[in-house]
């Protein structure tokens, strides 16, 4: 069975697992504590404000977390939470460090709040101090647990438990918690008569000895939660508590600069009553990056360097999230005059210009040229190609370059290899007609260009035979609801919804219900053998498969045993007609441009190919907790291309007609470290099978895969053959739908194939080779590397390197030999095994 920490889920489950146990590692966010720096941080504000304005402290645990925010000349703000002077005018509450606020007496005061010159008066009052309000389990001490990271995965919330003390994921099931707190093991982990001695306090506070260490301060709010609900009798709730219906987190999406890099966040729970409430500290809190912000477990965030993050706030089972950017704008920073090309330089400029980075310089015709071949078509340019455009001087050469490479043949080659691999065409799983006829088949659709929308319909509603419907063979990669539900939306709606299977996804909005619900669109997809005539298949597998839509079947939620009906995920269940095909009620909402998913997944996937990283990265792992780099800039793209018709081509040349795409690979001194905001180009090592591809054609010397000759490697119907050469630089298996199964990584045994592999030797020392035609033509050596920079570059060679070439083939003796180590040299070089 699949679940959260198989290889496709492994970076969002890293992220999904910091938060777990946000609260068990220790984290370096601190508030400011050198005087200078408290200084700096405050200066001179013109005014302030606090949230919330009026402060109500109700009953005997009321508190409140305040947020202090100075305004400054030039509309700039920053978070003075951790250093603002506060003085309260009657003692009826108690104030912690980082203004959060605890009632103690009932009463009404005034809270003054100072920074520098400006100050503000907060009302507060405090009512039912003395009141008998119990503490809630489901409310308090689930929220109390997970703060603690007791019922994290790594620890008790493990399904075998720890130390033979097992609590439920995240507190996913309050009625086991409240079982194993209060009857299990005679209910020794708790004392409603000394609470204090109970295992639960006296592990949580590291009184004793605990493999967890100390989960909570004795004087934590947390931690009074858990003492005061065993004082009060280890109370269940009552069957009419209010469910929590939504968070509030103040002070929202806010933009800081230098030398404003903390920024204190508080959490307002409102429950299904209407009734609200601070839930800050009973809240956990996580960053989408914590090597650009860290955030403790009060909620205090501080930056540790520029950049933008998303801070995730989780209380209970509902999580939202808020995105935080710090700037340190540079001295005498001045935006030039950098023409933009289309909507796509003017979302990524304006990302550059507000993160006070410079894009790099266009990058060379050669290289251009070079790069648009590598990313449109997956080849090289030939010798001439690259000559011819190099030569022209008209203006719009790269224009039209672009438009005629995505109309050349070998566009739908390429185009068709990236998508059989995350649609996992493999004879393993389609046999080999199978996968051959459902290569064919995507390869016509985009040659013909069909819309992406009409090739993910044609695939979710196809039924038949498999040889004769190849379409239908995405019924046989997944086969079970549940597999056809997170296969189809990792790959279309870039959601993975795997950890959603067996409870609420912990760093994500989807739940369990979302998760089945989204499975019944396929409770009526079934296979079944081909039937065979005369004489049997010689062995299993051999034949087709019928997929068939039953009128019945359905899939109930194993936890609930609730029989769930079809759901559009964020919206919720579909209304399907009598006898009507779920899976075209799934493909009409899945495409129609107001979906929020499709466009901007399938338009993030694309990016991802031509630049190199994604605007979401990964690709397939929207959420929250892993926002956009650029989210102007996706919405952009996603209402482009779904106003196109979902026109991969169209799609293909907005990117790459962009400025952004032809930056080059250099960058100047403000865009160094830029790894996340396309100021310069991504240089990545070809796939293996463009590598593969221009290894044959550098060298003149096609590869035999056992299919008609001249069969180029990007155009394999799969990876089955077990090529070497294509094995070791990283082409797929086909197992996971996930573009991280291509390794893109360089190791020893790439190395190992260049220097010395049979491939590349046996084609640097053919006979019938590049070499043996020049060698044979009517050339001057300097001609003949001339021509071979041109095959494997795109460039004529430069003044240095005709000078050791030359000196090296002049002191040979044996010049084939002196050739074959010039053609092996430059096919070894950086500039040739990467796209620049």
């Amino acid at each position: 069975m699949k679940n959260c920490h198989t290889l496709p889920f492994r970076l969002g489950m890293s992220w999904a697992l910091t938060l777990g146990l946000a609260g068990i590692l220790t984290t370096t966010a601190a508030p400011p504590r050198d005087a200078a720096e408290k200084t700096a941080l405050i200066g001179q504000p013109r005014s302030i404000v606090v949230a919330p304005a009026t402060v109500t402290l109700n009953g005997p645990h009321g508190v409140a977390q305040l947020v202090v925010t100075g305004h400054y000349p030039g509309g700039q703000i920053r978070d003075l939470s951790t250093v603002a002077h506060v003085q309260l005018s009657k003692p009826i509450a108690s104030i912690g460090a980082g203004l959060f606020l605890r009632g103690v007496q009932d009463g009404q005061a005034e809270l003054t709040v100072t920074a520098g010159a400006a100050s503000v008066r907060v009302p507060v009052v405090v009512a039912g101090a003395s009141a008998a309000t119990p503490v809630s389990f489901r409310h308090d001490v689930i929220a109390a647990l997970n703060v603690g990271g007791c019922n994290a995965g790594a620890c008790h919330g493990t399904p075998t438990g720890k130390n033979g003390f097992r609590l439920s994921l995240r507190g996913f099931d309050p009625a086991w918690d409240f079982q194993q707190l209060t009857r299990e093991q005679f209910g020794r982990r708790t004392d409603k008569h000394h609470p204090a001695a109970s295992l639960l306090m006296l592990k949580g506070l590291g009184q004793i000895p605990h493999e967890g260490g100390a989960r909570f301060a004795a004087s934590s709010y947390p931690a009074e939660m858990l003492r005061v609900w065993q004082a009060e009798g280890l109370r269940d709730d009552p069957t009419n508590l209010p469910i929590v219906k939504k968070l509030d987190v103040l002070p929202g999406t806010r933009i800081q600069l230098n030398p404003a890099r903390w920024q204190q966040v508080a959490v307002i729970a409102t429950y299904s009553d209407g009734s609200q409430r601070d839930v800050t500290r009973l809240s956990n809190f996580s960053s989408s990056d914590t090597g650009i912000a860290e955030v403790d477990m009060n909620g205090l965030v501080e930056f540790k360097r520029a950049g933008e993050v998303a801070i995730l706030v989780r209380y209970l089972e509902e999580l939202r999230p808020v995105r935080f950017t710090y700037l340190e704008p540079r001295e005498n920073f001045a935006w030039p005059n950098i023409p933009e090309q289309n909507f796509v330089d003017k979302h990524v400029f304006a990302k550059l210009k507000q993160m006070t980075i410079l894009p790099s310089e266009l990058a060379s015709d050669a290289e251009f040229v070079r790069r648009s071949y590598l990313d449109a078509i997956g080849r090289l340019p030939t010798p001439q190609e690259a000559k011819d455009f190099l030569a022209d001087r008209s203006p719009n050469k790269r224009d039209r370059l672009i438009d005629q490479l995505v109309l050349q043949p070998e566009f739908a080659d390429f185009w068709t290899l990236k998508w059989s691999d995350v649609l996992r065409s493999s004879r393993k799983t389609m046999q080999q007609k199978g996968t051959f006829a459902f290569h064919a088949w995507l390869r016509d659709r985009i040659a013909a260009n069909a819309g992406i929308d009409k090739i993910v319909t044609e695939l979710l509603t196809s039924e038949g035979n498999t040889y004769a419907n190849p379409a239908a063979n995405y019924y046989r990669v997944a086969k079970s609801p549940e597999d056809l539900a997170e296969s189809t939306a990792q790959l279309f709606l870039g959601i993975r919804m795997q950890c959603a299977k067996c409870h609420n996804h912990i760093s994500e909005r989807w739940t369990q219900d979302d998760y089945y619900g989204f499975a019944a669109w396929f409770a009526r997809v079934k296979t079944k053998p081909e039937p065979t005539l005369g004489t049997p298949a010689k062995k299993k597998g051999d034949t087709a498969e019928i997929v068939v839509n039953l009128r019945s079947g359905e899939v109930k939620q194993p936890r609930t045993g609730q029989v769930m009906q079809p759901r559009k995920l964020g919206e919720g269940d579909a209304v399907i007609a009598p006898n009507q095909d779920r899976r075209e009620v799934l493909a009409q909402w899945l495409t129609n441009p107001a979906n929020p998913y499709f466009s901007k997944s399938v338009a993030n996937r694309v990016w991802f190919h031509l630049m190199g990283k994604g605007i979401v990265d990964p690709v397939d792992d929207f959420r929250d907790s892993n926002p956009a780099s650029n989210d102007d800039l996706l919405n952009a793209l996603a209402a482009d291309f779904s106003g196109h018709g979902y026109d991969l081509r169209h799609l293909v040349r907005t990117i790459m007609k962009s400025r952004t795409y032809q930056l080059a690979a250099q960058p100047n001194e403000t865009n160094r470290d830029d790894e996340k905001y396309f100021s310069h180009a991504i240089t990545k090592l070809l796939t293996a099978e463009q590598l593969l591809d221009a290894i044959c054609d550098v060298t003149a010397v096609p590869e035999n895969y056992g299919l008609p000759a001249g069969t180029r490697a990007v155009q394999l119907p799969d990876g089955a053959g077990g090529h070497p050469f294509l094995k070791t630089f990283g082409q797929p298996a086909r197992e996971l739908a996930c573009e991280c199964e291509r390794e893109s990584d360089g190791n020893l045994a790439q190395a190992l194939q260049l220097i010395n592999g049979p491939t590349v030797n046996g084609k640097v020392r053919s006979t019938s080779n590049r070499i043996t035609q020049l060698l044979a033509a009517t050339l001057t050596d300097e001609a003949r590397l001339t021509e071979l920079y041109f095959a494997a570059l795109s460039r004529p060679p430069e003044t240095p390197e005709v000078s050791a070439a030359l000196a090296h083939i002049s002191q040979a003796t044996d010049k084939r030999k002196a050739w074959e180590d010039v053609l092996w040299a430059v096919m070894n070089t950086r500039e040739f095994l990467f796209r620049h």
